[in-house]
């Protein structure tokens, strides 16, 4: 499908290329979190409304799938010289009332506080006929998914040679030596 359907670019493009390509109609699939429900009702862009969502796919004769989920947090420097004043802040910024304002406002994307998913307010707004299925896919996947990785030292060259690795398998590279020297290489960066 990547050979056929995808831009020459996709191998290269990053997340906002892709949020692009889906906002203006180019793109006809994607996979990633929720954020593209925020780019759903965006009057004049050709995509929105058009834009639905659905859990992952699953492997043939699977009963069950894993899913990533993507939240944004705050940490405070152990180095800063004003604690108290961040500590305040950051329980202002994540506190019910700010999360559940920003997530109606769509100003908030992937609020990870219960509260603010059952909420009537925040519930009516995400049912809009804009964000079609998101909802549904949301509470479809809210068991299963997971923060699957940490970001930590060597992470984004092992995700840069993991890119590269699938160029390489869609142009024709044999994928079990190819996945085999990813692995060396990604051990080896460790």
């Amino acid at each position: 499908m990547i050979k056929k359907c995808a831009a020459p670019s996709f191998a290269n493009d990053n997340w906002y290329q892709v949020v692009d390509g889906i906002n203006s109609g180019r793109t006809a699939m994607a996979i990633d979190s929720n954020m593209f429900g925020f780019w759903n009702d965006v009057a004049g862009k050709p995509a929105s409304g058009k834009i639905a969502f659905a859990p992952p796919l699953r492997a043939p004769n699977s009963k069950n799938f894993e899913s990533n989920i993507w939240i944004w947090s705050l940490a405070m420097n152990a180095a800063s010289r004003k604690k108290g004043a961040a500590w305040l802040f950051i329980q202002w910024a994540t506190s019910k009332q700010v999360e559940l304002n920003g997530a109606v406002a769509g100003k908030l994307v992937n609020s990870p506080r219960s509260s603010t998913w059952s909420d009537k307010a925040w519930l009516e707004y995400a049912a809009k006929p804009e964000f079609n299925n998101f909802v549904e896919a949301f509470r479809a996947v809210q068991d299963r998914a997971q923060l699957a990785f940490t970001a930590r030292v060597g992470f984004a060259e092992a995700m840069n040679a993991w890119a590269v690795a699938m160029q390489k398998m869609v142009n024709g590279a044999d994928v079990k030596a190819t996945l085999s020297d990813l692995a060396s290489e990604i051990r080896s960066s460790m």
